[in-house]
């Protein structure tokens, strides 16, 4: 089973579609048994430059090594630093890789001939419009094919010795304001009573519709005042009134020559390195031509009416799907509610893959060992080597229970049956990424433009629920200040005297009994005078680690002075106490050699078991038992030889 990576970024917010649509029709035309693995990113759409990096890193996901083919879709990421790094990812791994749109060094290049198309349309508007003076409100000027354009017009432009400034050239975005903006631009510089240009062209079809609808507000009107042309043959181009010239170009043909290319490559042929799609000119009213295509509106409103209902409903759903997340008190309860809330969100299988951090707050943990949580544990470049599939869900299986810690994408993504596509798109709370979702054959729903919305939603989700496990942890922090030891995290005088003499009275009133344990460190003198007291404090901390460790369930670990610690739980019996105590210093042998300390540590220790039915104090029994363990430290002080 071959496999190919996609690499690809939306444009904003939405998904682009005809990429792996293309793709996936030509792997299925082939007699090869292929899978494509889709790496999409949502960047660039925010002002939050953190967020657009935590989208980014999804691309650091794969090890690119894993695939035979490599196709990559960077043509609107602004981030240099992105572009380059994923680039020099992609060509370590010496597998054939393909970029859509965009010329990389060793990269083999497939997309629309933007020279040629539009050495095309200042060609048209030359000849058959007798132009011969242009405005050019373009895209980003750093964008390749926008700078393909700009150089194909401006050698037109020499090429014929018509006069031009830099002036007459605005860049911006491929936005509908970079349109607007621009054509306001142009008419402030040239002033009242300025003359306007033949024609205006412009980078794409959202730039036209900008420039038209500006022009309108200014009382001007194409092609009465100037002819305008656009690209890329967007529906606007069709629908707009006037209807907009234009160059069309069957955007799935990119991703099937794609896929084309590498099975080529695979079979061992020549390729070569620049491949092109073909291209359409569609001259229509904005520059004066009266196009022969039929324009289907009825369809088209049709169309707008049934998209409308289906995202009515969807937007109805996801509403639903906020509301119930509300009440989600886990992970599991949140990707439950994704699945049950949106019918619309249909796929043959789901997964959430979680850095295990995200738990942190929910789980027990050793304050000696640890200390403070904080989500600086995320990662923020690239992703932990190991991860947790937290939910799992297959169409004909259902929810899948069990949970799975994975290393790598494969072998949980391997696919045995050719064709299939994996979707890979990332999670995290601004630049700390917590993971990714995967979604099996679910393509269409790029086309639908819902998934954004069903991630942010979830995103959300998580990232509330994060919080409130936060703030449940710190008050929970806070609250233990003042009954816990800071240096132990053991119960301090303070909990003794509120939790520890209130559990004993509960226990007496019940009359169940109790084990009452007295810990005494062993030499902790010694251990100062020829060692410091910073070593002191490390042992101390030890054996208080090690009581946090393997003290019984339910019960109270105190510290009750510098080296003594009381243990108050169930009573023990069968040799459990036995057992309680070699573990104690099994644990605490280890913890001395693993720092190395220069001296034995070791502990004495005294029990005694409760009789509820007598009148005696748990102060008494603590006395009781710390005769007991003050008879075992004697034995010890007289077989010492030191």
């Amino acid at each position: 089973m071959k496999k190919i990576a996609l690499v690809m970024d939306g444009w904003k917010r939405f998904f682009t579609y005809a990429w792996p649509s293309g793709i996936l029709q030509r792997i299925k035309e082939s007699d090869e048994e292929i899978n494509l693995y889709i790496f999409s990113s949502s960047g660039d759409w925010s002002l939050d430059t953190d967020y657009n990096i935590g989208e980014y890193n999804i691309y650091r996901l794969p090890d690119f090594n894993d695939f035979d083919g490599i196709i990559v879709d960077l043509n609107n990421i602004r981030y240099p630093e992105v572009v380059g790094e994923l680039a020099q990812q992609v060509r370590m791994t010496g597998k054939p890789a393909v970029s859509i749109s965009n010329e990389l060094p060793d990269f083999y290049y497939v997309g629309i001939d933007n020279y040629s198309a539009m050495t095309n349309v200042i060609s048209h508007l030359y000849e058959a419009h007798s132009c011969r003076s242009f405005w050019f409100i373009m895209g980003p000027r750093e964008n390749y094919e926008n700078s393909v354009r700009v150089k194909a017009l401006i050698d037109f432009l020499d090429g014929h010795d018509i006069p031009y400034s830099d002036d007459d050239f605005y860049f911006d975005s491929y936005e509908f304001s970079c349109g607007y903006k621009g054509f306001m631009h142009m008419l402030e510089r040239i002033g009242d009573g300025g003359k306007l240009p033949d024609a205006v062209i412009c980078a794409n079809d959202n730039i036209a519709v900008g420039v038209l609808e500006a022009a309108g507000e200014k009382g001007y009107k194409a092609p009465r005042d100037f002819c305008v042309t656009g690209f890329d043959n967007f529906d606007k181009a069709s629908y707009y009134n006037p209807k907009i010239s234009t160059v069309g170009h069957i955007r799935e043909d990119v991703g099937y020559l794609c896929a084309d290319l590498l099975i080529r490559i695979w079979k061992g042929e020549k390729v070569e390195r620049f491949n092109y799609t073909e291209s359409t000119y569609i001259y229509w009213d904005s520059c004066g031509c009266k196009g022969s295509a039929d324009v289907d509106q009825i369809g088209h409103s049709k169309g707008q009416i049934m998209y409308d209902i289906e995202t009515t409903s969807f937007e109805e759903q996801v509403l639903a799907l906020d509301y119930e997340l509300l009440n989600c008190k886990s992970i599991k309860d949140i990707s439950m509610c994704v699945v049950n809330c949106l019918p619309a969100l249909k796929c043959d299988a789901m997964y959430l893959v979680l850095d295990d951090h995200i738990n942190d707050y929910k789980k027990e943990f050793d304050f000696y060992n640890n200390g403070i949580i904080d989500d600086s544990r995320f990662c923020v470049k690239g992703y932990p080597d190991k991860m947790l599939v937290e939910f799992a869900y297959d169409a004909k299986r259902g929810f899948v229970e069990e949970k799975r810690t994975i290393t790598s994408l494969f072998p949980m993504f391997d696919y045995d049956k050719g064709g299939t596509d994996f979707l890979f798109m990332p999670i995290h709370f601004r630049n700390h990424t917590v993971g990714y979702f995967v979604m099996r054959n679910a393509i269409y729903l790029m086309e639908k433009q819902y998934l954004f919305k069903v991630l942010n939603v979830l995103t959300s989700a998580m990232e509330n629920l994060h919080e409130k496990e936060r703030l449940e942890y710190m008050n929970k922090k806070l609250a233990d200040m003042s009954v816990k030891d800071s240096m132990t995290g053991l119960y301090n005088r303070m909990g003794y005297q509120q939790i520890a003499c209130k559990l004993f009275e509960d226990k007496k009133n019940k009359g169940e009994n109790l084990m009452i344990m007295f810990v005494d460190m062993d030499r902790l003198k010694y251990i100062n005078d020829n060692f410091g007291h910073e070593y002191g404090d490390y042992a101390i901390r030890a054996i208080a680690s090690a009581i946090l460790r393997n003290c019984p369930k339910n019960s109270l670990p105190v510290r009750t002075g510098g080296d003594e610690f009381v243990i108050i739980s169930d009573v023990l019996g069968g040799g459990e106490y036995e057992e309680l105590v070699g573990r104690l210093r099994g644990d605490i042998e280890a913890a001395a050699r693993d720092k190395h300390f220069p001296f034995e540590l070791s502990f004495s220790i005294g029990a005694v078991a409760t009789d509820m039915t007598t009148e005696k104090t748990l102060d008494e029994y603590i006395s009781m038992a710390d005769e007991i363990m003050y008879a075992e430290k004697q034995k010890k002080k007289a077989n010492r030889t030191e």
